[in-house]
């Protein structure tokens, strides 16, 4: 009667677990006080292939250099290996690895298989085949360096709200998938496991899942099923044992200059818990000096102005946020709320330019709807907050630099919505007579309020009888878009760091050659009298024309500073900063390099006198015309190397600055930039750079009309004999330039070494003048020179440019294959 009475209860428990799962879920779940948005249908996929053959495939990384191919079979016969290679069809190294099963209730699972694979190489497609038979898959490792794009979404089940989110998130590359927990929303009802493994197939096994637990995982029931998570950890097996986790439940990987962990809200948190300790020697170990970044996931958030699951994140947040502020976490990510919402940097419950930025997306495609009902009024901590479904996307673009944006699922279409710069930083130089100032800066967004203290470096040099004052320079950060900051050095100053909003205009101020003159006085005027607003200003050298009269070093420094205080000067060196004598002076540079202070380490560069940055979807690249630059030289070395890691399908436009011009018509400086072209032209050219920007000749000059007479009474017979073939490229102007003949695919090669110097102008339109480069959006772009009028600036040429990065025939060219010249698009618009 006992063994009749407790077979009755299973089957009713059953019964009740697959036809009112809610009932069950009520213990892990808060109450449903708040409206939810109405739901679409649970989408059950079906298993179409034979017994043998691999079903739910999905791939992990699996510590450095391997990933684990997870799959399923119901003949339990199949041996768990993997066969993989670089040519599809062609598999020539094989693995094995373990397999599991587990039984709840009256459901037994099939064969799980999970084998490890590697060494792999990053940024790499490999083909691979599970258990010997079956259809062939794919899948793309990380890259080894900068840029990376994680694909975010929560709550993501399945509905047709998830095939539609998942479909646009696969429309557009990624690298890595991140996944905050509640993944099928099987509720106990096993099949449901098997149903979701089917339908994130076709992306789980393209690219690495990383995935952690929600409530939904835990499918337990006092005493009747007391061990939680019995499904989840045998079909996601991830990598806990790499990071010295013993669970898992919470572990943490490295991925591209990223440190990634993943923490279990569901599992104990407190200061003496296993987790926490795990967490506490994990964060212990990061490195911030290589490791640039790291991003936390969880599910339950800790900050939540929605009504829906009010305060289940609060005591993991008491216990363990001081742990993430202490490691300067830089983003966490919460799922549970089915809503988006980003916060700002909070630490404590208070905004604190330290602390992580909190954004909730727990909007994947649930099949309990949206959490619609947010309080009110708007916390000033909650930045954005929607209740709609979709998914998010964090790109690294390097390492102070990161976008975020959240794209709204509209129906057909994403939409995105919400977008932010996480990290940007800014250096501030200046100099002191007095030697005893300390190097630190004081920021804040509020006049005579600095909240937030850096201190940095600082250095001084001797020139024959002169000795410097002390040059100080401190990097700040991180900073919001959008936002102006004041920062007190002796007295107090306004600098703007600008949005690095890609879609909006963006526009790079062009001087060259500046001096310190009259005209140069001028030319400052005319940005005094409303010289339209810019993000970033580029300098190709020839700064101060100081001449080793060094206080001229300092004289310039003082009437450039309005400007220079408030933009992000960024600037390479000419032939006037050499400043060395044989012998006498045998050390080059000395002044400007102390004076001014270049990111030059953050894209790999061993010197000051070339780099290179990126900003707003934009890569820069900043020569040195007077450092060794043949094919065995650093700097050859370096630029080949940084311009192989720009991915142009991520990184839209790239630009080039140097002194000494490649190209140019003028009799002055004739022929005196040959020698660096002939070396490195080609890998400018196979690198696709949209424009080249030079000075060091006293004029402007655009390759743009086929006028190619200097006024000083030369002809360039190179570039006129091509004259016609440019009607064939184009139908218009020739702007485009490689070896020396009209190449639609090289650059525009632009001259404009006309910003105030004291040496005069070389005639061609030689008129002092700056000039001003939009980038519009991904393929468009805007180039005008303004000739100093004096009292105010008068526009006296401009040009729209089409990137090169989406020119499909160009890129065809360099991949061997035809494309007709005459199907190559025009800049004109």
């Amino acid at each position: 009667m006992e063994k009749l009475r407790s077979l009755v209860f299973s089957i009713f428990l059953s019964l009740t677990i697959h036809f009112f799962p809610q009932i069950v879920l009520q213990s892990h779940a808060s109450p449903n006080d708040y409206i939810r948005h109405p739901a679409r249908s649970v989408i059950i996929t079906q298993h179409l292939r034979s017994q043998s053959d691999p079903q739910q495939v999905h791939i992990s990384l699996a510590g450095k250099d391997y990933a684990r191919v997870s799959w399923v079979t119901d003949d339990k016969t199949v041996t768990s290996k993997v066969e993989y290679g670089k040519m599809p069809g062609k598999y020539n190294v094989m693995a094995t690895g373990e397999n599991t099963s587990y039984k709840f209730f009256f459901y037994s699972s099939s064969k799980i298989h999970h084998v490890k694979i590697g060494p792999l190489e990053p940024g790499t497609v490999y083909y691979y085949r599970c258990g010997g038979s079956g259809p062939e898959f794919s899948f793309r490792t990380p890259p080894k360096t900068f840029p990376i794009e994680f694909a975010v979404l929560g709550d993501l089940g399945q509905t047709e709200w998830t095939v539609s989110t998942l479909e646009q998130v696969g429309n557009k590359d990624y690298d890595v998938f991140l996944l905050p927990g509640d993944l099928s929303y099987a509720d106990f009802q096993q099949p449901l496991w098997d149903s979701f493994g089917r339908l994130v197939e076709p992306y789980a096994s393209s690219r690495p899942w990383m995935v952690t637990n929600g409530n939904h995982e835990i499918e337990s029931i006092p005493i009747i099923i007391p061990h939680s998570f019995k499904a989840y950890n045998a079909r996601w097996r991830m990598p806990y044992e790499d990071s010295r986790s013993s669970s898992n439940l919470y572990y943490s990987f490295d991925v591209t200059g990223t440190h990634v962990v993943m923490l279990g809200s569901y599992t104990d948190f407190d200061a003496d818990s296993a987790q926490y300790k795990w967490l506490e020697a994990d964060l212990a170990k990061v490195d911030r000096k290589k490791t640039l970044w790291v991003v936390v996931l969880l599910h339950a958030p800790w900050y939540n102005t929605n009504i829906a699951h009010q305060g289940e994140g609060e005591s993991m947040r008491k216990s363990m946020e001081e742990l993430l502020y202490k490691a300067r976490v830089d983003v966490v990510f919460a799922g549970h709320v089915h809503a988006y919402e980003r916060f700002t940097r909070i630490y404590d419950n208070k905004a604190d330019p330290c602390g992580p930025v909190y954004i909730t997306i727990g909007d994947g495609g649930n099949k309990e709807g949206l959490a619609l009902q947010f309080k009110e009024p708007t916390s000033p901590l909650s930045l954005f907050r929607e209740s709609s479904f979709g998914h998010g996307r964090l790109k690294i673009i390097n390492e102070t630099q990161a976008h975020w944006s959240w794209h709204r699922n509209n129906e057909s279409n994403p939409v995105m919505a919400d977008e932010v710069w996480l990290e940007n930083y800014a250096r501030v130089s200046w100099v002191t007579d007095d030697k005893t100032v300390t190097s630190k800066v004081e920021y804040g967004k509020m006049p005579g309020k600095y909240n937030v203290m850096a201190t940095g470096e600082n250095t001084s040099y001797k020139f024959f009888f002169y000795s410097s004052s002390k040059i100080h320079h401190v990097k700040i950060g991180p900073l919001e878009p959008g936002t102006v900051y004041y920062y007190l050095l002796q007295v107090w100053s306004v600098w703007r760091f600008w949005p690095r909003i890609f879609l909006q205009d963006t526009s790079k101020d062009f001087p060259r050659d500046l001096g310190q003159t009259e005209d140069g006085v001028n030319f400052r005027t005319s940005w005094q009298q409303g010289l339209k607003d810019y993000v970033v200003f580029l300098l190709p050298g020839d700064l101060s024309y100081a001449d080793f009269q060094q206080p001229l070093w300092d004289s310039f420094g003082r009437l450039v500073e309005p400007y220079a205080s408030r933009r992000p000067w960024m600037v390479t060196n000419g032939n006037h900063e050499i400043e060395c004598i044989p012998i006498i002076l045998p050390h080059s540079f000395k002044a400007y390099n102390a004076r001014w202070r270049m990111p030059y380490e953050d894209s790999g560069s061993s010197s000051s006198l070339y780099y290179s940055f990126d900003v707003t979807g934009t890569h820069v690249v900043m020569l040195g015309s007077y450092t060794d630059f043949d094919a065995d030289s650093d700097q050859y070395k370096w630029l080949e190397a940084d311009l192989a890691k720009v991915d142009r399908k991520k990184t839209l436009w790239v630009v080039v600055l140097l002194h000494a011009p490649w190209y140019n018509t003028n009799i002055a400086h004739q022929g005196e930039g040959e020698s660096m072209r002939k070396s490195m032209e080609e890998l400018l050219y196979k690198a696709r750079v949209d424009v080249i920007f030079a000075g060091y000749v006293h004029a402007y000059e655009r390759f743009v009309n086929l006028s190619l007479t200097a006024k000083g009474g030369t002809r360039n017979s190179n570039l006129e004999s091509h004259c016609a073939k440019i009607k064939k490229f184009r139908g218009a102007k020739m702007k485009r330039i490689y070896d020396n003949k009209a190449d639609p695919c090289g650059p525009v090669y632009i001259t404009i070494g006309d910003g105030g110097n004291k040496g005069g102008l070389a005639l061609q339109e030689s008129s002092f003048g700056h000039g001003q480069f939009k980038i519009i959006n991904e393929t468009q772009a805007h180039w005008s020179w303004h000739r100093n009028g004096e009292s105010n600036s008068v526009m006296a040429d401009e040009v729209w440019l089409k990137g090169l990065s989406t020119s499909r025939e160009c890129w065809n060219i360099l991949n061997g294959q035809e494309s007709s010249s005459s199907s190559i698009i025009g800049d004109e618009l």
